[in-house]
């Protein structure tokens, strides 16, 4: 299921999976950082689409709808991490999103 998808993703993200993290550093579309890891929507859908099945024939408006109808927000904050807007653009395609550890949860 879709929303199950990505909340194992965030979950994986949140809790600092380190393969998943890896692949996150190898994407040039994205800056991870020691305190978090900085996207933007249209590159986030690219790279799921390429990571898992269950992205691959999303369209991006389906993709956008399913994810601020999921709770992924408290998945983060369940896992010691929150999603932020890093540069707002005034449109979300455009805005920067960061998922943020927080210090001294691992």
């Amino acid at each position: 299921m879709l929303e199950q998808a990505l909340i194992s993703f965030f979950e994986q993200a949140a809790r600092r999976n380190e393969t998943l993290l890896n692949k996150l550093r190898q994407e040039p579309r994205f800056t991870v950082e020691p305190g978090r890891w900085c996207f933007t929507l249209p590159d986030l859908h690219s790279f799921l689409q390429e990571q898992d099945a269950e992205f691959r024939s999303l369209d991006y408006r389906r993709f956008r709808k399913a994810l601020f109808n999921s709770p992924i927000n408290e998945t983060a904050k369940s896992c010691g991490a929150e999603i932020t807007i890093v540069d707002n653009q005034g449109k979300v395609d455009r805005s920067r999103y960061a998922l943020v550890w927080k210090a001294g949860v691992k």
